[in-house]
């Protein structure tokens, strides 16, 4: 590697700095409006990106970065792909700046690791892909023989999942990020070549010392630059566990491979994030508004005692964007039942999108306006 020296990154992000980086967000968020990138701003930035000769690292290198792989720096491991996150430092040479990044590892065991992390690897090189902002930059990688890493050039707070229980994650930071991720997957949708990405989940998204998610998660992507994915090494992971975000008229019903997985994905996270749930408790409320006889409970009551109780004390909560987010999130997950498929009574993401932009605490932040080509 040239230009660059490592050093040992020791601690994390402290209770100060977190609530510190909340008031940032929530006032930069006020200040400025995200934009989607315009088809002229991806151009430009697919040439830019293009010249520019991605790092080879060593395991020893990757290593000394997360100073040894250490329980201090691990930010826990992905739910589907099965690697593991740790944050790290590299420094400049010229300029001594240092630079955080976040080392993804999995160990090449199984089938299905190689094949994995090679489709991860093209997506994140692909300029159309990672010229999107809500698209983790690709710092370097490592392709040893048992051990396959990237790095991603991340300052982050921490994986959407282990920041789905704190306290300080408010409901407008929350919904920021929910906007966020529908407008990234409308940008993946919207391709010549829709690109599905099936791996979408808490896990999987970082989020940034601004509260700006950043994905990550393309090893079971399929379509666009990546063509279609093998059936085989999703039916391997699919075996390896239970898979709460994996869509299960595709699991169970056998459903083709198409925007609407990526839809039921995203109202299993909505759902995640509005009632401060993890996997099994997701997939319990996932269930349960599949009944008819609960429909009623979970059309009117489900915001007033699920929701509410986890952010009635939060100042920019609203209970009618409350209702419109829980009512999207539960037709994101509709499923199939006795055999019938639903999945095409679920919204499209470009809906999904449009009813957040509604919402109350958006327009507050001037989060509603997109440049989206």
């Amino acid at each position: 590697m040239r230009g660059f020296m490592i050093r040992a990154c020791f601690s994390r992000h402290s209770g100060v700095a977190y609530r510190g980086a909340l008031e940032r967000a929530e006032m930069a968020a006020k200040q400025k409006l995200p934009a989607q990138p315009s088809a002229d701003q991806c151009r430009s930035e697919q040439c830019e990106m293009a010249e520019v000769e991605i790092p080879v690292y060593s395991y020893a290198e990757l290593k000394k970065i997360t100073n040894g792989f250490s329980a201090e720096n691990f930010m826990g491991k992905t739910f589907s792909s099965n690697s593991l996150l740790y944050r790290g430092e590299i420094v400049d040479k010229e300029s001594n700046l240092v630079r955080k990044v976040i080392v993804e590892m999995r160990k090449n065991e199984k089938d299905y690791d190689l094949k994995v992390w090679q489709t991860q690897l093209n997506a994140l090189k692909d300029p159309t892909i990672s010229s999107h902002p809500n698209v983790v930059k690709l710092q370097g990688y490592c392709n040893s023989v048992c051990d396959l890493g990237l790095v991603y050039d991340c300052h982050a707070l921490g994986t959407l999942h282990s920041l789905i229980f704190d306290e300080s994650f408010s409901w407008s930071m929350r919904m920021k990020v929910a906007l966020q991720l529908a407008r990234v997957l409308q940008f993946l949708h919207s391709q010549e070549k829709p690109l599905i990405l099936l791996n979408f989940e808490p896990r999987s998204i970082l989020v940034d010392m601004d509260f700006n998610p950043l994905i990550f998660g393309f090893g079971l992507a399929s379509g666009g630059v990546l063509g279609i994915i093998d059936h085989t090494v999703l039916r391997l992971i699919i075996l390896n566990g239970p898979q709460v975000y994996l869509d299960p008229e595709y699991t169970l019903c056998g459903i083709t491979i198409g925007p609407w997985c990526d839809v039921f994905s995203f109202g299993t996270l909505l759902l995640a994030m509005i009632t401060k749930s993890h996997d099994q408790e997701v997939r319990k409320i996932i269930t349960r508004s599949e009944y008819a006889f609960l429909q009623r409970f979970y059309g009117i009551n489900f915001t007033k005692f699920i929701v509410l109780k986890n952010f009635w004390k939060d100042g920019n909560y609203h209970i009618h964007d409350s209702a419109a987010v829980t009512k999207l999130a539960v037709r994101c997950v509709k499923s199939c039942m006795i055999g019938v498929k639903k999945y095409h009574e679920r919204p499209g993401v470009s809906e999904a999108v449009s009813i957040l932009e509604c919402l109350r605490v958006v327009k507050e932040l001037g989060l509603h306006c997109s440049s989206l080509a």
